[in-house]
């Protein structure tokens, strides 16, 4: 038997609790009715109990809000805001195109079947090297490279005929070119490479091979064998043959030049047009330095002033430039682009 008050189990026939003291005999008394809930005062609205229901529908709400959240940072903080960035596809945090299912495939797309033909990519194009005109370096670096070429009148001079493309290889004419114009250039900018004397089969001056192909090379990335720089182009009835022979480290030439290029063709670029595997178009203005100047009295400094000022400094006629195009490779040199020559063409 069991206390009705303390509900103390006892055992039968116990008269009074042993726990509480009350008396075992009384009869259990009826259960309470229950309690009436209490009425709200006046005015008050009743009070309620969170729902749990509730309380997962808030939950998830939160969730979708701190998601939204997520992907607006991927969009924002992370791949900047869109439209603005370099990639043309934007991956949104929590989406099918970031899981790991989809990156073996690249993008959230199915791979087509066998025989669906699948979409061709867009070739990059971009350069690795970039030639940013407004950097004062890489502006300077390209004006003085092409005014090695144009001083010399290498894209219209008198014994060259047509343009220099060594894009397919070199023809007899563009290699008689090169050498005429890598000779005069080192009379110009390096006499003292030219050695003059009484050589055999009449030679008046030569130039050691080597330094021949080292300048070549860094200017047009080429190199000439001694069968390649041998030319005779001398017109029926030329007093002076125009003829070169190399053998035993020599260039010899039997037409002696002396130095003196007068008011040489001064190169501005104006424009680069990016063709991709960091080849270039270059767009530039010729304008021929006055006042009887030599090519040695322009410093290498002037190449790298503003137009008007580079004009002036040269003492050129701004009204009578001429603009051109050409094609060059660039590489990553040190502060700047370095340049060799592709292409040249001639003035109409």
């Amino acid at each position: 038997m069991f206390c009705t008050k303390c509900g103390s189990e006892m055992p039968d026939g116990t008269d009074f609790c042993t726990n509480c003291g009350a008396r075992m005999g009384a009869a259990s008394p009826a259960a309470a009715p229950a309690e009436p809930a209490s009425m709200p005062a006046a005015g008050m609205p009743p009070v309620q109990k969170k729902s749990h229901k509730r309380a997962v529908i808030i939950g998830i709400c939160v969730a979708g809000v701190l998601v939204a959240g997520g992907a607006a940072l991927a969009l924002t903080g992370v791949l900047g805001p869109l439209g603005q960035g370099n990639s043309s596809q934007i991956t949104v945090l929590g989406s099918d195109e970031g899981s790991a299912e989809h990156k073996d495939k690249g993008s959230a797309k199915e791979k087509p079947a066998a025989d669906e033909d699948e979409a061709d990519e867009p070739e990059q194009t971009g350069s690795s090297v970039k030639v940013d005109l407004n950097d004062q370096a890489t502006y300077a670096a390209a004006n003085l490279f092409l005014s090695n070429f144009t001083e010399e009148h290498f894209d219209r001079d008198w014994y060259q005929a047509g343009g220099f493309d060594s894009t397919d290889g070199l023809s007899d004419d563009e290699k008689y070119k090169l050498v005429k114009f890598i000779w005069c250039h080192f009379i110009d900018n390096a006499p003292y490479r030219i050695e003059k004397g009484d050589y055999d089969n009449g030679n008046r001056q030569r130039v050691a091979t080597d330094a021949v192909n080292r300048e070549l090379n860094r200017l047009t990335g080429l190199t000439l064998s001694d069968a390649d720089m041998t030319y005779d182009r001398t017109p029926e009835g030329q007093a002076i043959p125009d003829s070169a022979e190399a053998h035993d480290g020599y260039l010899y030439l039997k037409q002696e030049y002396g130095q003196g290029n007068y008011n040489p063709s001064c190169a501005i670029v104006t424009g680069a047009t990016d063709l991709g595997d960091n080849i270039y178009e270059l767009t530039y203005e010729v304008y021929s330095a006055g006042g009887a100047l030599l090519p040695s009295d322009i410093p290498e400094s002037t190449y790298g002033l503003p137009k008007d000022q580079f004009i002036a400094a040269i003492q050129a006629d701004a009204s009578r430039g001429c603009t051109e195009t050409c094609t060059v490779r660039v590489a990553q040199g040190d502060g700047a682009p370095t340049f060799m020559l592709l292409k040249m063409g001639v003035y109409d």
